[in-house]
């Protein structure tokens, strides 16, 4: 387990207790009783991670659960060769290391993509809370549910998707998971041409050529790694033809 201490970050943010956290997206603060809200609140570890750094590796112990309060968070696996699979994206209030809940170590890593403050809760607290909380256990069944049937999905589209529909169906996911941004409209994420080509499963160069495709078509802006979707209904239409779920890519 991670063990970054916020009281030694020069960037430290002031800790916030459950109840009064702006976070409303997080699991514990929406589905726990208030009584079991001031318990979390008191055996819960509240920590910084700089952009770039592992909240855990995969193959680490498993020691609990991790609730993003702030930040962005790519979820990794290696495959073959130790090539690096992105697998998940998450952000606010998001929960990382649920993969793992009931074996021994993590299947998959957490690496930060932007400065993030995250809560961890130990596995005697979380199974605690499971027993005292009910609608807790539900709800996150029902994530699990949720993240079992996308996963599935993208399985089963991607293998059978053209490099365009990959890249396509990447940056409407990213608009879902991410937003724009209020000021220029660009995606709330800056991902580097490699770290999107580990989401398609794709590389640096294939992602590059589309994007300037994309472009050269008026469907987004760069800048960087910024990237704007100028038209996601017509991005929206070059995987039309998978009959996706509208509601999980955009």
């Amino acid at each position: 387990m991670a063990t970054n201490s916020n009281m030694a970050n020069p960037y430290r943010k002031s800790d916030v207790h459950c109840m009064d956290c702006s976070n409303q997206l997080c699991f514990v603060q929406q589905f726990c009783s208030p009584t079991w809200l001031g318990i979390i609140n008191e055996c819960r570890n509240y920590s910084f991670f700089r952009k770039g750094e592992y909240i855990f590796h995969e193959g680490d112990r498993i020691f609990g659960l991790y609730f993003i309060q702030q930040g962005k968070v790519k979820v990794v696996s290696a495959g073959l060769n130790d090539r690096m699979h992105i697998v998940r994206l998450a952000t606010d209030g998001h929960i990382l290391g649920h993969r793992g809940l009931g074996a021994e170590t993590y299947p998959v890593g957490a690496v930060t993509l932007e400065d993030s403050w995250v809560c961890f809760l130990d596995n005697a607290s979380i199974n605690d809370a499971f027993i005292n909380n009910p609608k807790f256990t539900y709800e996150l069944m029902m994530f699990y549910s949720a993240e079992l049937r996308k996963t599935e999905m993208r399985l089963r589209y991607l293998a059978h998707m053209t490099m365009r529909e990959k890249i396509a169906e990447c940056l409407l996911c990213l608009k879902k998971i991410f937003g724009e941004n209020k000021e220029d409209g660009s995606l709330n994420v800056a991902l580097s041409r490699q770290e999107i080509a580990d989401l398609t499963g794709t590389n640096a160069e294939q992602v590059s050529r589309e994007l300037t495709c994309f472009e050269n078509e008026g469907l987004i802006a760069k800048d960087g790694k910024r990237i704007k979707l100028l038209d996601s209904n017509a991005i929206f239409e070059i995987i039309a033809c998978h009959k996706l779920n509208k509601e999980l890519v955009f």
